[in-house]
């Protein structure tokens, strides 16, 4: 009987993509798939409490349907709503079911991952169910809930594009939203090495970075494919991280990306380590040289490569 797996995702809107990703993958390696998703407050109106309600109404509803012999599935949720707390309201409503948590110690500030909240689901023990990204994801959930369930699987992945063309004039881009993390110091290094090329960053709530054209605003998924496609290479330059979907973006769109060392990334970009930098502004310059200085081709065996694996790992799980 070929495997069922249901994918509910609470971000209709910020994770749109990564459920296509998600949902690409798992097919691939030859599971049924059904989505059930919803916008989060900020895209779709309505406020929190409902959001939360309606989170609830969909476990239940997957319960319901998994008393049909014909409808039983794995389920896999997205995101947390309400960060480990999420793991009780699964225990509640619909048991056996996934969550995948992105940020076991949240970038920005976030609901239900302090003390009490991880005090409650330690109680759930080996029930709680939890998808990581990364190696280093999957250390901070075993120290918070050491007797969880875990499973780590690389990020999702589309089936890659084949880049046609690269744009004359060097440009070297930051994507996405602006967090305490992101390394502005070294930004501003890496902007006064002395190179013509031009540099950009664009994302929500970023400040001024001196070197460096700053555009403050939300970017719409259409517009994000045709930034990322137009640059030369992509930068990651943030002090902690656990996955990257900009950079795993820009494997899918033939742009090469270059991170830091010590990071997921590693994982990712492991066929060509050259792409990884570590903490100095010149080493990011070389990174960045020998990002551009790839060929179409090594690019596209290095997004395949990355496919390939998800595929194996996800079918596997």
């Amino acid at each position: 009987m070929t495997a069922r797996t249901v994918v509910l995702n609470p971000l209709g809107a910020a994770l749109l993509h990564y459920r296509r990703e998600l949902v690409s993958v798992l097919e691939a390696s030859g599971q049924l798939t059904d989505v059930l998703e919803f916008p989060e407050p900020s895209a779709g109106g309505g406020s929190r409490s409902r959001w939360v309600l309606r989170y609830v109404q969909a476990l239940w509803e997957l319960r319901r349907r998994a008393r049909r012999p014909s409808r039983a599935a794995r389920v896999v949720v997205t995101w947390p709503v309400l960060g480990y707390v999420d793991l009780l309201i699964i225990a509640a409503c619909l048991p056996g079911a996934w969550l995948t948590v992105h940020d076991p110690v949240p970038l920005v500030r976030s609901l239900g991952y302090g003390p009490l909240s991880r005090f409650f689901a330690r109680l759930l023990g080996q029930r709680a169910r939890i998808i990581v990204l990364s190696e280093a994801a999957a250390d901070e959930v075993r120290n918070a809930l050491p007797a969880a369930t875990l499973a780590v699987l690389p990020h999702p992945i589309l089936e890659p594009e084949t880049r046609q063309s690269r744009p004359k004039h060097e440009v070297v881009r930051v994507l996405g939203q602006y967090k305490a993390d992101r390394d502005l110091d070294l930004l501003k290094a890496i902007a006064q090495t002395g190179s013509a090329a031009q540099y950009a960053i664009t994302g929500r709530g970023w400040p001024a970075v001196e070197g460096w054209h700053v555009d403050d605003r939300f970017v719409p998924e259409d517009e994000l494919d045709d930034l990322i496609r137009s640059a030369s290479v992509v930068l990651i330059p943030y002090r902690r991280f656990f996955q990257s979907g900009i950079a795993v973006r820009c494997l899918e769109l033939g742009t090469p990306v270059v991170g830091p060392r010590n990071s997921s990334l590693r994982e990712l970009l492991a066929a060509h380590e050259g792409l990884l930098a570590s903490e100095r502004s010149e080493d990011w310059t070389r990174a960045a040289a020998a990002a551009i200085d790839l060929s179409a081709e090594e690019l596209h065996e290095l997004s395949r490569s990355a496919r390939t694996l998800a595929e194996k790992l996800w079918a596997d799980f």
